[in-house]
């Protein structure tokens, strides 16, 4: 069986590599697709591979964003011209619209079955904004052979959708729920010991996506009461479109706002939760969130956002989700996290985040493909 995946986010994330790397070790034939706006994105997250092969595109413009079939049909007549399409059994889409869209031409063109997965741009910057969309994306679900949701708070808000819930009965027999994995540093290292104190801690980007400046202003509105005059948020992370105002609250706020920067060394990340009793990331948009899981691996409990990321993954207690907009509701749930210990991970199977099982789990799927 060969592969053909088609990834415009595989430069900048390590999600897709992580699968993509476990997938070549179980001896799967594979090639990327990615296309790319900046050629230094070319050459990104590439693993040492046996049986995968990588084809970056420096094709996208800036102006493709606003066109969407236009940008589409330029996108798969590049990609005609750098693969052999015709050599694949299976096609598997990252996302809906950018590349569920080159996924479907493939099909129609050449009878390539395809699997596709959502995530939340393609709810928020798609078919929130763009109703054009909307047509294409019905088209892709009724024809794509597994559509495969990160998580059950994103599977809600979709099925939801004005532009696609009429089609849900004609779809709903191949929906597939695959979370992410997360690191085997994190699995290999799970705590159960609980935690102590009032420490809060953020680990991320500051994009404005990210909502830091919220949940500083909850952190700053309980250090006003008496028992949380030690409370300290503790920032890991950096850079994006909201750096300035976050490194201002930062510079503001030095008796209760611990800045870090960025952290690679995973040993040094556990150590830093271990020094905290809450991981908070109050998102406006999340399509999983991988360092929540990494958090709880960690037996931290975590704050985060209702409908978004992780919610609905766990039956267990191990958190607690918030409106982002709300900074009241930031707080309590803060409040409520800091003061009781009925949060645990102790029940939680973490086995399932591996990715090793993730790739074993998705290539049973491509097999039952016909």
């Amino acid at each position: 069986m060969k592969i053909l995946h088609i990834c415009n986010d595989f430069s900048a994330s390590k999600v897709h590599a992580s699968l993509y790397q476990e997938l070549d070790a179980l001896g799967v034939e594979q090639t990327i697709f990615s296309p790319v706006r900046d050629a230094s994105l070319i050459g990104n997250n590439i693993f040492k591979s046996l049986h995968t092969d990588f084809v970056y595109a420096n094709v996208v413009k800036p102006y493709h964003r606003y066109v969407y079939h236009l940008k589409r049909k330029h996108v798969f007549n590049e990609m005609l011209k750098r693969i052999d399409v015709r050599q694949f059994n299976l096609c598997h889409a990252t996302t809906l619209l950018t590349d569920g869209g080159l996924a479907y031409l493939l099909y129609k063109k050449y009878s390539i079955p395809y699997v596709v997965a959502v995530r939340n741009t393609d709810i928020n910057g798609f078919l929130d904004l763009m109703p054009h969309t909307w047509l294409s994306a019905r088209k892709i679900l009724l024809h794509a052979a597994r559509v495969f949701f990160i998580s059950e708070g994103l599977k809600r808000k979709f099925l939801s959708h004005v532009s696609v819930r009429g089609i849900v009965p004609k779809i709903e027999k191949k929906i597939v729920l695959m979370p992410n994995g997360i690191n085997d540093y994190f699995l290999d290292h799970v705590q159960h010991r609980s935690h102590t104190g009032h420490g809060v801690i953020y680990v991320g980007d500051f994009s404005s996506n990210k909502n830091v400046v919220r949940l500083g202003e909850a952190v700053l509105r309980l250090k006003k009461e008496p028992q949380f005059q030690d409370i300290m948020l503790t920032i890991v992370g950096g850079g994006h479109d909201n750096s300035n105002r976050v490194q201002k609250m930062i510079s503001n706020h030095p008796d209760t706002m611990n800045y870090i920067g960025k952290i690679y060394d995973k040993e040094k990340l556990c150590s830093l939760y271990s020094k905290n009793k809450v991981f908070a990331m109050p998102s406006i948009h999340e399509t999983f969130g991988l360092v929540y899981l990494e958090a709880l691996s960690q037996n931290l409990p975590v704050l985060y956002t209702k409908g978004q990321g992780i919610d609905g993954l766990f039956s267990e207690s191990v958190g607690i989700a918030v409106n982002p907009l709300s900074v009241d509701e930031i707080a309590t749930a803060l409040r409520q996290l800091l003061t009781n210990d009925k949060y645990s991970n102790k029940e939680v199977d973490f086995s399932r985040f591996r990715w090793r099982l993730i790739a074993q789990q998705y290539l049973n799927y491509y097999r039952s493909v016909k």
